[in-house]
């Protein structure tokens, strides 16, 4: 194995950033161009690589960058490892134009997707030209183009089950709790979303006029998002589950406060620790609303129709069409709607949460060598849950059931992802990248004599889209 070329990477990673890779299915472009770059690193590193088509019509689609590479035959017991992340990033929003221009400031690399996930992209990158593209181990690398906007990777994936057979799978979209602090994220809450539409009127009318005994949809529905959450914080809605999470660190208030940037006055909510309030139990919010004017454009009316996206982070194993039946039922009860307005609510996301279980034979100890071997034998290890939510996790440990899943990465709470400025510590890339590769270095060394097989490769030949 040789050293990792983390100059090498940074250069990448910051041409890689140029390529503004949003999904978009009105403009494929962008994200077509972003995979074909992709194509020419993992080929120019050894990969025999082909682009899939993972939707219909393609034309409307990211394609899905499938790599393989490594021994066709090993000693029996050589896992087969399957390394995934996504070259698709979210909007520049506010950041506008800057948000394409790679900056490099006191150890960081800035720019839209420097962490979420081209990091990810480029540790598999590293860690295949740290083997000259002759990996140890029978090797997949998978790049999605649409995680951003979810679901049709999923679908392809029970579709093409075999392309995605592994015993150790790394996902590298998510990272480490603390710059410098190695850490595997072995549970994921899940999520659900409704459309909440509150009507009262055919249409606007004048506030001065009928304001009184006329209701407002806007203020019926204000009064129903209220309800969401008890007087300390947790959300009220019967019938959601708490999951006890054995493999989770101690979190101070302190360190919430300071990562999430809480104001010194506010109070944080919820009852339990901080912990089981990240990543065991529910927690709600709107993330869209329509309805009222506008502040640029306020006008003195009653809102006819408001609409409100109800989002709702769910325990690891709460089931999530449970979730949604719960959040209706609760929105449609009578006590919060006492004006009798009329009152829809539609699902518009339903993803489930992951909880790592104890995998035969179990490659986490593996993993935690590998990330010591990185980072040195006296930096701390920790598991961790992480609140958000990646589905394709949970599919792919349901495709592999006696599989290693490996959830890590670049993003520690100082990369600002989906917000700006973006950015990713060069350190932390070079670290996680030679723990990856340290990784698929102890896997081959790991292999037992004797007996040679195939190892459980995907036995399905993608064809080239």
């Amino acid at each position: 194995m040789k050293p990792i070329d983390t100059d090498r990477l940074v250069k990448d990673l910051e041409r890689f950033i140029t390529f503004r890779s949003v999904y978009n299915p009105k403009d494929t472009g962008p994200v077509k161009d972003a995979a074909r770059h992709c194509v020419d690193l993992l080929s120019e590193a050894g990969a025999s690589v082909k682009t899939l088509s993972i939707g219909d019509p393609p034309e409307k689609h990211a394609p899905l960058v499938y790599a393989r590479c490594g021994p066709a035959d090993v000693p029996k017991g050589t896992p087969t490892v399957l390394l995934y992340a996504h070259y698709d990033v979210v909007e520049a929003g506010e950041w506008g134009e800057d948000a394409w221009k790679p900056v490099r400031k006191d150890g960081r690399l800035y720019g839209r997707g420097a962490a979420d996930d081209k990091s990810g992209v480029m540790m598999h990158l590293g860690t295949l030209r740290a083997f000259e593209g002759k990996p140890p181990v029978p090797l997949a690398i998978v790049l999605e183009g649409e995680e951003e906007s979810g679901g049709t990777l999923e679908d392809f994936v029970r579709e093409h089950r075999d392309l995605f057979k592994a015993d150790v799978i790394v996902v590298a979209d998510s990272g480490n709790y603390k710059l410098g602090r190695p850490t595997l994220t072995t549970s994921l809450r899940g999520v659900v979303a409704v459309d909440v539409t509150v009507g009262t009127l055919k249409k606007s009318v004048h506030s001065g006029v009928f304001g009184g005994p006329v209701p407002d949809a806007f203020m019926a529905l204000v009064r129903m998002l209220a309800a969401l959450n008890d007087g300390k914080g947790d959300v009220a809605v019967p019938g959601l589950v708490q999951t006890p999470l054995t493999r989770d660190r101690k979190i101070e208030e302190s360190e919430i406060r300071e990562d999430a940037g809480v104001l010194p006055d506010v109070h944080l909510i919820g009852s339990g620790t901080i912990a089981d309030r990240l990543h065991a139990k529910p927690s709600v919010n709107v993330v869209g609303l329509s309805g009222p004017p506008p502040m640029s454009a306020p006008l003195n009316q009653l809102t006819d129709t408001a609409t409100a996206r109800v989002s709702l982070r769910i325990a690891p194993t709460q089931k999530p069409q449970d979730a949604v039946a719960a959040l209706r039922q609760f929105l449609e009860q009578p006590s919060l709607n006492p004006w009798h307005a009329d009152v829809t609510v539609k699902e518009v996301v339903s993803a489930p949460g992951y909880l790592a279980g104890t995998p035969k034979p179990d490659y986490f100890p593996v993993a935690q060598q590998a990330m010591k071997e990185a980072y040195g034998a006296s930096t701390g290890f920790a598991f961790t849950g992480e609140g958000g939510t990646i589905p394709l996790v949970t599919l792919l440990q349901e495709t592999n059931p006696d599989a290693t899943v490996l959830v890590l990465g670049c993003e520690e709470p100082r990369c600002n992802i989906h917000s700006s400025p973006e950015s990713v510590d060069l350190g932390e890339l070079g670290k996680m990248t030679l723990a990856e590769a340290a990784l698929l270095d102890l896997l081959g060394k790991a292999k037992q004599s004797g007996d040679y097989e195939p190892a459980t490769a995907p036995r399905t030949e993608p064809s080239m889209s």
